[in-house]
């Protein structure tokens, strides 16, 4: 049976294991001490919040690392926490069911059907809810962190990118396509692999888009796709998946450097997002008081 994969684990495994590697650089790394002294169970304060000696070993033995990788990585984790609330980054009920939903689509289930799924697994749905807020948590944060940065992005960098990639920014007036949408991902698949059967649940259309009308993001989708061929999957929301068989693109007109400002700044961040993540935390890290109570 197929497991069921957060949405944003790459985002969480980044934050906890790289990040923690990056906040332990301080002069080389963070040097657990020989000896710690147990008040109260607390080995470890980061900014007064608590680590108890507990926490460090089960964090070995259920990760298998050595003490001061379980260190840094728990160091790594209050971090994180401190920096979400920082930031005021709250996560509601409602917001956590339409993920849940949105997952549970994309594997073809309805909502019951994937609570039974989880329950075949072993998974607390509980527990699952609060791995799924802690994860929509971390991909806000850095997703803040990212944009905090590119925000700050030189104008110049930005129109420099812009006359070096112009053919990323010269699009079509309008395509012509047939549009395929099903609230079914797994029809939707099928329909596009044998685009001459009519699969249930799928309904195609033919339309012309004109692509100026679009947000630059969206618009490279059909700008970067070729004539003859299908778009990925799309969420188009309302429980509606689509993708486009593009049948011709039609004349031609570059985007302005205005209306491609905030791609450019956001492409820059991520193609830079190692760099990004790695100052903005080594600052933090800097700024933290972390408190290794000695004998």
């Amino acid at each position: 049976m197929k497991k069921f994969l957060l949405v944003f684990t790459w985002l969480n495994c980044l934050s906890i294991v790289s990040v923690g590697v990056l906040l332990a650089q301080d002069g080389g790394e963070i040097s657990t001490p020989k000896s710690v002294k147990i008040i109260d169970g607390v080995a470890i304060k980061v900014n007064g919040d608590p680590i108890t000696l507990f926490q460090i070993k089960d964090t070995e033995k259920k990760f298998k690392l050595e003490r001061k990788r379980a260190v840094d990585k728990l160091i790594a984790e209050r971090i994180k926490v401190q920096e979400i609330k920082r930031l005021n980054i709250e996560v509601d009920d409602t917001r956590i069911d339409r993920e849940i939903e949105n997952i549970a689509k994309h594997n073809g289930l309805d909502h019951d059907g994937f609570l039974t799924a989880l329950m075949q697994q072993g998974i607390n749905f509980t527990h699952y809810r609060a791995q799924l807020k802690d994860q929509i948590q971390t991909q806000e944060l850095l997703h803040s962190v990212l944009l905090s940065s590119s925000s700050s992005g030189s104008e110049t960098q930005m129109r420099s990118y812009y006359n070096k990639h112009e053919e990323e920014f010269s699009m079509p007036k309008e395509v012509e396509v047939i549009r395929y949408v099903s609230k079914d991902p797994k029809a939707l698949q099928r329909a596009i692999s044998n685009p001459m059967t009519q699969v249930p649940g799928v309904e195609r259309g033919e339309e012309k888009i004109p692509l100026e009308t679009l947000d630059p993001q969206i618009a490279q989708v059909f700008i970067q796709g070729s004539a003859d061929t299908f778009t990925p999957i799309l969420n188009a929301g309302e429980g509606n998946f689509v993708s486009f068989y593009i049948k011709d693109k039609i004349g031609k007109t570059l985007v302005s450097f205005d209306q491609a400002k905030n791609f450019i700044a956001q492409k820059l961040a991520e193609e830079n997002q190692d760099r990004v993540l790695e100052e903005h935390f080594e600052k933090v890290r800097v700024k933290a008081k972390i408190d290794f109570l000695r004998e």
